[in-house]
């Protein structure tokens, strides 16, 4: 009986040895290499169908900021908005493959990209509301015009000829519909004749993205009508073969590794850290998380690469997860003093900004990625200088509402929620001969601001959780059933074996005879 107790003893030590080699050892390895071959895109594979078609569209939420006081603010007065929306889009992206490279570790794709206007996520918002709304087109060919010396003379005409180019405005403000700003198009130069016909003419080579030709001859400027349909971007990524580390990480964006529109150094041939391409298009991310470190976003819309920092261990509907937001380098901590100069491409005349020609706190000059003189700051100015925000009535900044986040499964970096949050505006000013503009005050105006993201749904959640979370949690239960039922045994039939082993032997009984 003490031989066989001896004989558990051992086997229960075995057991839970093999419970921990396999849960601190042989599994993670198992799933480290089963989470690499399911991420890396192989032409045919799961992963590249996932990768063409994205299996659930984006939420694209859009909150418009309408003007209450557009006459006051004629004459001087501080601009009074209210925020109406969100106004949802559901967005289909689809990337058309051109080829991979010879060894299989980058894809070179085209991405269309669809919205359809979701209604019952809108309620009660539609796209017919009808808003009072900044006129960023004219607004920007009369502030492109003034900071261009070789178009100088054009402001002279572009003063006379206002009414037939514009629609004859009365305000710096447009009456519109929340379908026209957005997508289908504000329009303009409608039949302009002799001078007015070639400033349209102009306007119309300038190649602007948001201001398109419709079929009668005149223009239309929309914030989203050029995204709507087929792409033009041509991106190379990263497939994940060799290192599923970088998978999707951009490698080249129109057959460039870098980009041409922020500042550069002095030595020719460098680029600068505001050129550099980093990171995916946030439709993903690298697996392998870890807590403490961060990881890159690219966003085209905005020219420029954004580093997300961890900020917590988070759970979304049973999955675990860590959540990253930006830091105080996405647009706060911006010039000399924090080696990104670069962003500092002072191309406006007139405006609220510092000595050095950079922006104020938590605002971004992007004219040279969009061709017109738009300002990138966080939803409601959130964080930005006082210098901006005491210049508007109606702001109300929230970090819970309007900062960016994303929360990432921690293994193959797959986005559960969140999304990137920007507001769009432009500087309201007096313009030199332009007399519709000769009694503002100078304010940063605020336009629209974006939500662009996920929140993974309940198909994709049951999916991912047959896939891999309960794949997990089933091997935790072997790892520690077998640790801590191969030690139980170990450990009872040693008592058992001690208990024995301290018993008093039995007496041999006598026989009689």
């Amino acid at each position: 009986m003490l031989h066989w107790s001896l004989i558990v003893s051992a086997l229960g030590v075995i057991v839970a040895v093999l419970g921990a080699y396999c849960g601190w050892s042989l599994f993670p390895i198992m799933i480290h290499k089963k989470v690499e071959q399911s991420v890396i895109i192989a032409d045919g594979s799961e992963q590249y169908k996932r990768f063409v078609n994205l299996p659930q569209p984006l939420n694209f939420k859009v909150y418009i900021f309408n003007v209450t006081n557009p006459d006051m603010i004629q004459n001087g007065a501080i601009p009074i908005v209210e925020e109406i929306g969100p106004y949802v889009y559901r967005q289909y992206r689809q990337k058309k493959v051109k080829h991979f490279s010879r060894d299989g570790s980058k894809i070179t794709y085209v991405q269309n990209v669809h919205f359809d206007f979701d209604e019952d996520a809108s309620a009660p918002y539609t796209q017919s509301d009808r808003i009072v709304a900044l006129n960023m087109h004219m607004n920007s060919v009369l502030q492109i015009s003034e900071n261009d010396p070789g178009l100088a003379l054009l402001l002279v005409h572009l003063n006379a000829n206002l009414k037939a180019v514009f629609n004859d405005p009365r305000s710096m403000f447009v009456h519109t519909s929340v379908r026209e700003y957005l997508f289908d198009g504000v329009r303009f130069c409608i039949n302009p004749q002799g001078i007015a016909k070639a400033i349209c003419n102009q306007i119309k080579e300038s190649g602007s993205k948001t201001i398109r030709e419709q079929s009668d001859g005149s223009l239309a400027f929309s914030f989203f009508g050029h995204k709507n349909g087929s792409g033009h971007e041509v991106y190379e990524v990263h497939t994940g073969k060799g290192d599923a580390t970088k998978v999707l990480e951009i490698q080249k964006l129109d057959d460039s590794h870098n980009l041409q529109v922020w500042l550069n150094g002095s030595t020719e041939g460098e680029t600068s850290v505001c050129n550099q391409i980093n990171g995916t298009d946030a439709s993903s991310y690298p697996p392998f998380r870890q807590r403490g470190d961060s990881m890159y976003i690219f966003s085209a819309d905005i020219c420029r690469s954004v580093q997300l920092f961890y900020q917590s261990d988070i759970q979304y509907q049973g999955i675990p997860g860590f959540r990253y937001s930006i830091g105080e380098n996405f647009i706060n901590d911006i010039g000399p003093e924090h080696d990104n100069e670069c962003f500092c491409v002072d191309k406006l005349a007139n405006v609220i900004k510092r000595k050095n020609g950079c922006l104020y706190a938590g605002a971004l000059d992007l004219t040279t990625c969009l061709d017109a003189p738009v300002i990138l700051t966080l939803p409601h100015m959130l964080g930005a200088s006082n210098e901006y925000r005491k210049m508007i009535r109606g702001l109300k900044p929230d970090a819970k509402k309007h900062q960016t986040f994303v929360d990432v499964q921690t293994l193959t970096g797959t986005p559960l929620q969140g999304g990137k949050r920007v507001q769009f505006n432009m500087f309201l000013k007096s313009i030199n001969r332009i007399t519709i503009t000769e009694n503002l005050t100078t304010v940063l105006m605020p336009a629209i601001w974006v939500e662009e993201g996920i929140q993974l749904n309940g198909e994709m959640v049951n999916f991912f959780k047959k896939k891999l979370i309960n794949t997990l949690k089933t091997l935790d239960i072997v790892h520690w059933a077998g640790l801590c039922g191969g030690m139980g045994v170990a450990i009872l039939s040693l008592l058992y074996y001690t208990y024995q082993r301290g018993r008093p032997a039995k007496a041999p009984v006598k026989q009689v005879g």
